[in-house]
């Protein structure tokens, strides 16, 4: 049975369950939306009013004559154009672009907006998104980091207000120095009072840009990624406004239009860009598009931002993991987000297969260390006992970094042969486990010497002397069993990796590591049950040979 086939079976046993998804069939033609006044007075107007940046490069700015340009005007732009009307650019900031919504200064608000459960309750947020940013840091020339968790327990200088700095702080401890806008945050960092300025990563791209910030870098991966929507009157929800502009939002995506404003703007290529084209142009056997409307106007649930949905949206395991979520706020991400509880599957799919091989190379590496140890050549006897005692007092941890950074990067570097991380995760924990295996044969044998002088321990003889080893056997396979955690240290993507990651993209630390021990608690319960089957039967054997 191989590691892919237990993985892809849990998968698909997940994926059966889970009935609501994109495959739901599309038998009519979406409802009429509600007609909109806002709709109506722009065409009356002959004006679509937006409200834009003109202060967040290069999304919205000021060119050198004074006029707004970016991004996000050439978004507004093209709306207008395609509605027949002239645009006129309303220039907002963060905290007064919905307040102009409210007031009827602007239709619309495309101004760098992050889509949240928050800002839902004040407007409108017409799906699908249109981009995507997160949280990254923008470092001095000299520091060197690759991976957020080289930054743990470090200063870093944010701004006060940025609703990621408590979640960020709480993740990798980090010493926030806050101040009370970017400018004096990054003046800071070029002082040297932090190791990084952490912020949006669009507008710390924005800031690369500039000659006074030359050598410094964001090499992070976006954290936290929030999407960004176009906003209109909470009023205007389901109406036909909504509906127009969520069409033509889904029409760029297909078309490429947004990923061409990207490069038109010097930003670099966008994950989230190139995942929504691919989604958005994916068709079904009938050669329609899978994302697209149902019979009441609204987006099949996995074409939409699923940070957002709610138990009403989705069926199967989404709604019950949502419904947990909003009746408990228990966040168990691994059952309502399927790449989530794709991750957890393939953790505990790999656990699983680390456990048995461990168990099954423990037995082999023990019971063969056993018979080479009672071996009448003495020498090859002593290698073995030699053996099994570095073998046991050697920690695996150590063991696997000796083996895979240290001999292996040799091995690498003379010969260009890469060492399997599972290999050698596996070979290490069953080396270190048969080493006390194979301890506790001998020892069992030097028992059976007390009632027959001449016994010698081979092979066929191996049932006879189990009875008398057994306990110590498996308390030595459950150990291993438990220890098999320690394989994530060396990239193997087993159930406690797989929960970490889960946790930081998430932050649901209490949820994951309570259902991670429940999960280790069942698989242990399952290995001593069956671990006792295999004894009670070597014991059967045993016993009939006596």
């Amino acid at each position: 049975m191989s590691m892919r086939w237990v993985v892809q079976w849990l998968i698909a046993l997940a994926s059966l369950i889970d009935a609501g998804s994109i495959g739901a069939a599309f038998a009519n033609e979406p409802a009429a939306a509600t007609p909109s006044p806002t709709l109506e007075l722009v065409r009356k107007r002959g004006a679509l009013q937006v409200g834009v940046k003109n202060d967040y490069p290069p999304f919205g700015m000021l060119s050198a004559d004074g006029a707004l340009q970016g991004f996000e005007i050439d978004m507004a732009r093209e709306l207008a154009r395609r509605l027949g009307v002239g645009v006129k650019l309303v220039p907002v900031t963060g905290t007064s672009r919905l307040q102009k919504l409210e007031e009827g200064a602007v239709d619309i608000v495309i101004a760098t907006m992050g889509d949240t459960a928050d800002r839902r309750r004040i407007a409108a947020a017409v799906e699908p998104n249109y981009y995507a940013s997160g949280v990254t840091l923008m470092l001095r020339p000299e520091t060197r980091v690759k991976d957020w968790q080289e930054v743990r327990g470090q200063t870093v200088c944010a701004t006060q207000g940025s609703y990621f700095n408590r979640a960020m702080s709480q993740r990798y401890l980090l010493n926030l120095l806050t101040f009370n806008n970017g400018r004096d945050a990054k003046l800071a960092l070029r002082d040297g009072r932090c190791i990084g300025y952490m912020f949006d990563n669009t507008a710390i791209w924005s800031d690369l840009r500039q000659p006074e910030w030359d050598g410094y870098h964001a090499p992070l991966p976006p954290a936290m990624p929030a999407p960004w929507a176009i906003a209109i009157a909470r009023s205007e929800a389901g109406t036909d406004l909504e509906r127009w502009v969520g069409d033509v939002m889904a029409q760029w995506h297909r078309e490429g239009f947004l990923t061409s404003l990207e490069q038109t703007w010097g930003l670099p290529p966008s994950r989230f860009l190139a995942e929504a084209q691919a989604q958005w142009t994916q068709r079904a056997a009938d050669g329609e598009y899978l994302c697209r409307r149902d019979a009441a106007g609204r987006w099949p649930s996995a074409c939409r931002n699923r940070v957002l949905l709610t138990a009403q949206d989705v069926s199967g395991l989404h709604h019950f993991g949502l419904e947990l979520r909003e009746i408990l706020g228990w966040d168990l991400s691994f059952i309502y987000d399927d790449f989530d509880r794709e991750r957890f599957l393939r953790g505990l799919g790999a656990t699983v297969l680390l456990m048995l091989a461990c168990i099954a190379g423990s037995l082999a590496v023990g019971a063969a260390g056993a018979v080479l140890a009672e071996s009448r050549l003495r020498l090859l006897g002593g290698l073995a006992r030699g053996a099994a005692v570095w073998g046991r007092m050697t920690p695996p941890l150590l063991q696997m970094y000796l083996l895979f950074f240290g001999f292996g990067a040799l091995l690498w570097t003379a010969y260009g042969i890469s060492l399997s991380p599972w290999v050698v995760a596996v070979w290490c924990l069953s080396y270190y486990t048969g080493s006390s295996v194979m301890t506790a044969l001998l020892d069992a044998a030097a028992l059976r010497r007390d009632a027959e002088p001449e016994f010698r321990l081979r092979w066929r003889a191996l049932p006879r002397v189990y009875g008398h080893a057994a306990g110590s056997v498996t308390a030595s396979l459950v150990n291993v069993s438990k220890a098999t955690m320690m394989a994530s240290v060396i990239a193997v993507p087993e159930l406690m990796s797989a929960s970490t990651s889960i946790l930081v993209d998430n932050g649901n630390v209490k949820e994951v590591m309570n259902m991670l021990v429940l999960v280790f608690l069942v698989l242990i319960a399952v290995t001593v049950r069956l671990l006792g089957q295999l004894e009670g039967r070597l014991r059967s054997v045993g016993s009939g040979r006596q």
